[in-house]
This record gives structure tokens, C-alpha cells and sequence, in this order.
């Protein structure tokens, strides 16, 4: 008899590196969604209880906290991970790519859970007849869609943005970490803003939500590419 010996499989350091930062968002995340469907229940019991018509999405209103969450996570876990990381003999370059793929993949649990919130939420309307619509958009199949895809290209940005504020405070410290937060989370707060103005100031419906997609995606990219440079030229904070 011969036996057949499956050899280990070895991560690469960016595996690792995003893995470790996923983990990280992935614990608090789980807290954070289970008691955002809880809360997200009974505010929709309440709703239908109190109002005269229910026309709305309940569930809407939790993008706001799904957006700094994480961010501020985010930021934590920069300012905490590059003496660890440059101690286990790890590049910055494997920090900056394994950071952003885990905001990459942070985005994608977000966007999916929030994405799963809503569709509940609209079948649970539709059952009791209710009028379902989110951000003025109409609740179409395609506009829906639409909405839900401009919320998880902003949940990268703020992903992306928590990465960078945290790596300018550790870089460049306290004053110009606060003086360029305009930069690096007012594109967040404009986005969000834009989402909150009836499916953004292109017109409603699913043309002005892909143009809201298509900005965030370009925003975080370029957040994604300064982030990057800094990263690799980081050093280690000395110890006090």
C-alpha cells in the first residue's frame, strides 16, 4: 500500500498580511451586522406600528454606520500593525498590498450584508404590501441594483481612506494628519451626501447611481495609489 503525502500549502506574505487585517474586521463585523439585523427589525415593527403610511426603507438609514465602522477600524489597525509587520521581516510593499486587498474584501462583506438587509427588507414590505424605496429611487429590480452597487463602491472608499488617514498620522503625525482629513475623508462625506440627494445629482434612477459607482471607484483607486507610496516609505515609530 502506498500512501500519497498532500504537501502543506505555504500563504505568500500578502495572503498573510490580508488575512491578518480581514480577521481583524471580520470579528467585530459579525457583532456589528448581527445587531444591525436586530435593530433593523425592530425599528421596522415600530415604523409600521406608529406610522400612518410605510413608504420607506428602514434599513437605508444603517449605510451611515456600515461606512465608519470599519473606517475607524481601519485606522486602528494601521497605526498598530507596521511595528509587528516590519518585525516579522515583512516588506511595507506586502503591507500595502495586503491591507488593501483586505479592504477590498471588507468592502465585499459589507456590501454583501447590507446588500442581503435590503432585499429582506423589500420582500417584508412586499408581503404586507407596503411601499418600499430607498434614497428616492424607485424599487425596480435595475434601480435597486444600482443603489445597492454605489453603497459598496463608497463602503471602498471609506475602506481605503481609513488606511490612509491612518497612515499619514503615522508618518506625518498628529497636525497634518488632522489638517488633511478634508483630503483624505471629505471624498467619504461627499459621496454619502450625494447618495442621500435622491440617487445623486445626475437624475434619478440607475444612470445617476452608475455615475456615483463610477466616481467612488476612481476616488478609491487614487486614494489606493497614495496610500501605497506611503506605506512604503513608513517607518517603524520609535518606542517611548
Amino acid at each position: 500500500m502506498t500512501t500519497t503525502t498532500v504537501p502543506a500549502v505555504r500563504r505568500g506574505p500578502v495572503d498573510l498580511t490580508a488575512r491578518w487585517y480581514l480577521a481583524a474586521q471580520l470579528r467585530v463585523a459579525r457583532w456589528f451586522w448581527g445587531i444591525g439585523a436586530l435593530v433593523a427589525a425592530v425599528a421596522i415593527a415600530f415604523y409600521a406600528t406608529v406610522a400612518t403610511t410605510v413608504d420607506t426603507s428602514v434599513v437605508q438609514y444603517g449605510m451611515q454606520a456600515a461606512i465608519w465602522f470599519p473606517f475607524s477600524v481601519f485606522i486602528g489597525l494601521t497605526l498598530a500593525y507596521l511595528p509587528v509587520h516590519v518585525a516579522s521581516g515583512l516588506t511595507r510593499r506586502t503591507l500595502a498590498r495586503g491591507s488593501l486587498l483586505a479592504a477590498a474584501g471588507t468592502t465585499g462583506v459589507y456590501g454583501g450584508a447590507f446588500a442581503v438587509l435590503l432585499l429582506v427588507e423589500k420582500a417584508v414590505y412586499a408581503a404586507f404590501g407596503w411601499h418600499w424605496a430607498v434614497g428616492g429611487v424607485a424599487p425596480g429590480a435595475v434601480a435597486t441594483a444600482g443603489y445597492i452597487g454605489a453603497n459598496v463602491a463608497t463602503f471602498l472608499v471609506s475602506n481605503v481612506s481609513g488606511l490612509l488617514v491612518g497612515m499619514i498620522y503615522l508618518r506625518l503625525g498628529g497636525w497634518w494628519g488632522t489638517l488633511t482629513l478634508p483630503v483624505t475623508v471629505g471624498p467619504v462625506v461627499a459621496l454619502t451626501a450625494l447618495l442621500a440627494q435622491d440617487a445623486g445629482p445626475w437624475g434619478d434612477g440607475a444612470g445617476g447611481l452608475l455615475l456615483t459607482s463610477v466616481l467612488a471607484l476612481v476616488v478609491a483607486a487614487v486614494m489606493a495609489v497614495v496610500y501605497d507610496r506611503l506605506t512604503r516609505g513608513a517607518r517603524v515609530p520609535p518606542k517611548r
